[in-house]
């Protein structure tokens, strides 16, 4: 494989600093991740999708090292990244979010579709979840250490570990009532959603659901993963990617 090299990038917009990181060359890939953790969870998938595309890794407000304005709204975010993506001047991107980051390329993609050629979710939230707070903290906790969920990356822990209990709460209370079907009916892009099989944080469940209200989506289901595909099997997860951005439209 080729040598790639990543680079760092901050960009102020507003009141927000946002942190991203780039590698390799070819069409845009914007990556999201989801809740508590950095664009360093990417980092297993690299060497792979960064040999065919220009890969952009996005720490989401408050998270890594991009900063936050209080309170932390799910829906703020999504116009941000826009207002991002313009300010780089790229051809439209093919854009993936996985868990949280999923309701917001959601949101992104209905909202400025110019900006988004394809989409990818990745155990992603979106619709209802049908669960409480308490629910979910219960199945976050026993997803950390399921098997078939794969391990963090060491770069991933210093960004886990910072002590943000106030992002962590609101963001939280927002991801458990988000909604974002009105959203999901305006989107005719094409579409890709993949989940592990195994999945106890947001359950297979959730993904049929989406693809119901997407149904022009591919569903590619992973027999042997939990909520974090991409770190369990980062190989696999990327060579799927790769041949739905690679498909004639």
């Amino acid at each position: 494989m080729q040598k790639l090299v990543e680079t760092k990038h901050t960009l102020s917009i507003a009141e927000y600093c946002l942190h991203y990181r780039t590698i390799g060359t070819g069409t845009p890939l914007v990556l999201l991740h989801g809740y508590g953790v950095s664009g360093r969870i990417w980092q297993p998938t690299l060497r792979y999708l960064a040999q065919h595309h220009q890969v952009f890794t996005v720490d989401l407000p408050g998270h890594g090292y991009s900063t936050y304005v209080n309170p932390w709204r799910l829906r703020e975010i999504a116009p941000l990244l826009a207002t991002w993506l313009r300010q780089l001047h790229l051809p439209p991107v093919a854009l993936l979010g996985q868990s949280t980051g999923g309701s917001i390329v959601i949101h992104l993609a209905a909202s400025a579709p110019e900006l988004v050629e394809r989409l990818i979710l990745v155990s992603s939230t979106g619709v209802p979840l049908q669960a409480g707070l308490l629910r979910l903290t219960i199945r976050s906790v026993y997803s950390f250490f399921q098997p078939g969920n794969g391990a963090y990356p060491l770069a991933l822990i210093p960004d886990v570990l910072i002590p943000r209990p106030r992002l962590f709460w609101q963001a939280a209370r927002e991801v458990a009532h988000s909604d974002f079907r009105t959203e999901l009916a305006s989107i005719t892009m094409p579409t890709l959603i993949i989940w592990g099989k195994h999945d106890a944080l947001i359950p297979i469940s959730i993904g049929h659901a989406l693809q119901a209200a997407l149904p022009h989506a591919r569903f590619v289901i992973l027999p042997n993963c939990g909520h974090r595909p991409m770190l369990a099997e980062p190989e696999v997860f990327s060579k799927i990617i790769l041949e739905f951005l690679e498909d004639e439209v």
